[in-house]
């Protein structure tokens, strides 16, 4: 630490709410902070971080940024790719490869030797990989640990913080884990305090004027939109999908009703066992597979089916597994040619 100002870098930054946190506890203590190097890779977060935050060294892919051009710094933020140990998600943990990036994290900590970090994650990652059911903690988490007491020498904490507990009308619970060179850090003695929905909404302020609003209210009263979520992953009569507002283009009652029947089909597990893949949630169904539940003549039907993904509301594209079987077929095609090439040598 130099000038009284503590250097950070931000990896897996999102929309930079730890580096918030973080900034504003040290201006707290009449201390400054400098962010040195800032990593993201989603379009839409990288031009949030552009808009609110300054950038030195705003950085891509962790994979393609080599230690030596990383500036020194005294802590690491890191809210590291969650989806490997949420139950949301299939919990492959270290078998999921953005699950390895906790080793990203491991390799610029063993070159950097900063004094510190602060990670962050589901609260799934705390008995992810359980080896007997009673532990407190699953191989992963012990294996995180080890990393970083172990072999990195950090003195660590960890705990579960709820969101709900500070404040904030939402229960969104996560692990912080915690460590610096000199002393462990402990995590406890947080006062619980809470608020609920109507005391946080700001009641009185003018509708923004925007295309989207626009298109929102003309096809909704005001008073129609209380208690409903927009959104194309999920049903139900508490949902508003893209198309209903007419987001992405006009949309015909006939491709609305389209839609929404596509969008309750494609999660049938019939789909995955007749075309040979994998179940998932959302099938890609074939126009053949589509013309059973909607009965209209195929021309018509390819034609509205073109119009709505020509508008991006349908998405036209291979079954994933089916990609792979005929990549591995063209390489043992390639390799099966090859032999041959050599046997004709040889003779």
């Amino acid at each position: 630490m130099k000038n009284n100002t503590v250097k950070f870098i931000d990896l897996f930054a999102g929309l930079g709410g730890i580096r918030l946190g973080f900034e504003k506890a040290f201006k707290d203590v009449g201390m400054e902070t400098e962010c040195v190097m800032t990593s993201e890779i989603k379009p839409y977060a990288v031009k949030t971080l552009k808009h609110n935050f300054g950038h030195e060294f705003l950085a891509g892919d962790i994979f393609e940024i080599r230690n030596e051009f990383i500036p020194d710094f005294d802590f690491l933020l890191g809210g590291f790719p969650c989806q490997p140990f949420s139950a949301g998600g299939k919990r492959q943990g270290f078998l999921d490869t953005r699950g390895t990036l906790f080793f990203e994290i491991e390799r610029i900590l063993r070159e950097k030797k900063p004094y510190g970090f602060i990670l962050e994650n589901v609260e799934g990652l705390v008995k992810h990989d359980l080896e007997n059911k009673n532990d407190e903690i699953g191989r992963t988490l012990k294996t995180i640990l080890h990393t970083l007491e172990n072999d990195l020498g950090y003195k660590t904490s960890w705990k579960v913080f709820d969101s709900l507990e500070f404040g904030l009308a939402q229960s969104r619970k996560r692990i912080f884990i915690v460590g610096t060179k000199d002393e462990k850090i402990d995590l406890r003695g947080n006062e619980p305090h809470f608020k609920s929905l109507e005391s946080v909404l700001e009641k009185g302020l003018p509708t923004l004027k925007s295309d989207f609003i626009n298109k929102l209210l003309a096809h909704f009263p005001f008073e129609d939109l209380y208690g409903k979520s927009i959104k194309d992953k999920r049903g139900g009569d508490n949902n508003i999908h893209s198309w209903d507002i007419e987001v992405k283009g006009s949309v015909s009652k006939q491709q609305a009703e389209i839609l929404n029947k596509l969008f309750k089909q494609r999660r049938k597990k019939k789909w995955a066992e007749e075309i040979g893949i994998d179940w998932m949630d959302g099938m890609a169904l074939t126009l053949e597979q589509i013309n059973t539940f909607i009965g209209l003549p195929k021309t018509e039907l390819k034609t509205l089916l073109e119009d709505l993904t020509k508008k991006g509301y349908l998405k036209f594209e291979h079954p994933k597994k089916l990609v792979k079987l005929q990549t591995e077929m063209v390489f043992q095609l390639l390799a099966s040619m090859t032999k041959l090439n050599q046997k004709a040598t040889i003779l």
